[in-house]
């Protein structure tokens, strides 16, 4: 029996990372991630090194963004609302996209021009609530974390405790990058899928969101 599968994403720790590690020096929106197609490579690349009585299938998805501003950035807004329905409702309802708006400030420079900077709030609470709320649900036998934040180190050890669902983190690797070998350090053994550059180039998002 295939075993079901869910991910819990940061979406931007997740996109980013993999643009500084597959597309350095190039455009971050090059790298933007397919979270369905992204959990299906993760699926893969598990049930690549595990024997068949313990692959999974993907049963959903559960994606945490940041959500740019219709003042601040009407264009990212724009974006980032297509984004959200094109992978809701291409995927079957197997995706859930939750946003939280984006925090921005104002920057003065010497010379008297400012600029505008944004910034995550509450991303990493919202993962680890769902980490461990999803654990506890019974829906699945498998539930792993897409994120590099080691913040979230507490969340996995405590949905680990949990019977009944096994938990497991996924990262980036590439073997030339000493950067991507290390993983989040818990207290219990967490099984962590290495996902490559063939796994990258697979979980990308090629639609035009201008």
């Amino acid at each position: 029996m295939v075993l079901r599968m869910a991910v819990v994403m940061d979406y931007q720790n997740v996109h980013l990372s993999a643009a500084g590690i597959f597309l350095p020096g190039r455009p971050q929106h090059e790298a933007l991630i397919d979270p369905y197609a992204f959990a299906q490579q993760v699926a893969a690349a598990r049930n690549a090194s595990n024997r068949p009585e313990f692959h999974v299938a993907v049963s959903d998805v559960y994606v945490f963004r940041g959500q740019p501003s219709s003042q601040h950035d009407p264009s990212g807004y724009s974006r980032s609302q297509a984004q959200k329905s094109s992978w809701e409702y291409g995927h079957g309802g197997h995706v859930q996209v939750t946003m939280r708006p984006l925090k921005y400030r104002s920057i003065r420079s010497i010379d008297g021009a400012v600029q505008v900077s944004a910034q995550e709030k509450g991303i990493d609470v919202l993962c680890a609530l769902y980490l461990v709320r999803l654990a506890r649900s019974g829906q699945y036998d498998v539930v792993v974390l897409a994120s590099r934040d080691t913040d979230l180190a507490p969340a996995l050890d405590e949905a680990a405790q949990l019977s009944g669902c096994k938990v497991e983190a996924v990262k980036w690797y590439d073997p030339s990058n000493r950067s991507t070998w290390g993983r989040i350090r818990t207290a219990s053994s967490i099984w962590t899928t290495n996902m490559e550059r063939e796994h990258f180039l697979a979980s990308l998002d090629t639609r035009d969101y201008s």
